[in-house]
């Protein structure tokens, strides 16, 4: 049975006129509880130093002397590659009624400053477009926005993370998803991806990375991959087809990201993985709220281990020979809240592995279930300083 998350997106409204917070249902993704000792992760083991009040705190629950000390930090300030370029990027914790460059730039400004860190990419949700000629001319391509803006003013450095359906929504059906699906691995689509690639270019983004059919695989998405191993192929031969559209227009750099959620139906990834000549990078969204379990507390281990989990994604990122990526992971208000260990495995994780980059989900307002860092989170704040913070380096 699915459970609840949370998730903030920024996207127009019906009129498609200015931007709005929307809430959409997801699965929920993983939970931590305090973990004694060293964190195994999934890339061969956590090579972190451990103090002994950090360990006697874990072990008798308490967490207000907790020291982490990482052996590795992650901190990165390159553009995101097809290797493990390890970029810092955001979902920036922004207001449903303000937008534009200086405000964009603020928000950004305020949790570098408060993470002691330098982010050189942010994530933008393009989903919710009603019909093709929403989704070919997203957003973000307007100036007045802010993305576009902040990206050209240093655009050897800075990149967007474009989250975005293989359809528009008024094509959906999560119940018949065949619907959809035989029209557009005729090719029947191809030519809109073509012209979005080019609008895209034209706004100064043809750097950027595509999370083309993030959360495939949770109904909530309408381009849902469907239950059967007919639909979900398909669904890999729409993605391909469209990959090509993309990148049939001139100038466009764009990366592919293949983006599932963490434990969510439990399908074989090779029911629709697209191959390898369509993606760049295989992207995890992994939430600090279990799937499975998710009113109850897990070790890092525990998380990573659930059902299509972190650890059957990272063998199979492995085998297809391709860097992962993170593309939304935070924590949750409940079952944990301020939990720095699930913030070291993250940070573990990704020191040790083949990631391309990884997007902290700075969400926060109504309705929404994640938590932004901050002052309600100062052992979580204390740990991402220390395994992504710029001063990790010096």
């Amino acid at each position: 049975m699915l459970k609840n998350r949370r998730r903030l997106l920024t996207r127009r409204n019906a009129s498609w006129k200015r931007r709005a917070v929307v809430a959409l249902v997801s699965c929920a993704i993983g939970a931590l509880a305090a973990v004694a000792g060293p964190l195994p992760t999934p890339s061969g083991g956590l090579t972190r130093a451990v103090t002994a009040a950090d360990s006697s705190a874990l072990a008798d629950g308490t967490t207000t002397t907790t020291t982490v000390v990482p052996a590795t930090h992650v901190a990165a300030e390159a553009p995101i590659a097809a290797d493990p370029s390890r970029s810092e990027c955001l979902t920036p914790n922004t207001s449903a009624t303000e937008w534009g460059l200086s405000y964009l730039q603020g928000v950004i400004t305020t949790f570098d400053t408060e993470t002691d860190s330098t982010v050189t990419c942010i994530s933008a949700y393009l989903t919710g477009a009603q019909t093709w000629a929403q989704w070919i001319q997203p957003w973000v391509t307007g100036s007045a926005e802010g993305y576009s803006s902040w990206v050209a003013e240093e655009p050897q450095s800075r990149q967007l993370v474009l989250a975005m359906n293989l359809i528009p929504d008024d094509l959906g059906d999560v119940n018949d998803p065949l619907k959809w699906e035989r029209s557009c691995v005729v090719g029947n689509f191809d030519s809109y991806a073509t012209r979005l690639a080019n609008n895209l270019v034209a706004s100064g983004l043809g750097n950027s990375v595509i999370r083309l059919g993030d959360e495939m695989n949770g109904v909530w998405e309408s381009d849902f991959i469907g239950t059967t191993t007919t639909e979900q192929r398909l669904w890999a031969k729409c993605f391909a087809n469209e990959v090509t559209g993309f990148r049939r227009a001139p100038g466009e750099h764009l990366l592919f990201d293949w983006n599932p959620n963490a434990c969510v139906g439990n399908y074989p990834f090779a029911n629709y993985y697209p191959g390898n000549a369509y993606v760049d990078i295989l992207g995890l969204d992994l939430y600090d709220v279990g799937c499975d379990e998710p009113n109850t507390p897990l070790s890092f281990s525990q998380l990573a281990g659930e059902p299509a989990g972190l650890t059957s994604f990272e063998a199979f990122a492995k085998a297809m020979g391709k860097p992962m990526s993170l593309p939304e992971w935070g924590l949750s208000i409940a079952p944990s809240g301020d939990d720095p260990g699930y913030i070291d495995g993250i940070g573990s994780t990704v020191a040790n592995g083949d990631f391309a980059f990884e997007t902290y989900f700075d969400g926060g307002g109504e309705n929404v279930k994640a938590m932004p860092l901050g002052t309600r989170t100062p052992l979580s704040l204390a740990a991402y300083r220390a395994w992504f913070g710029d001063a990790s380096d010096q």
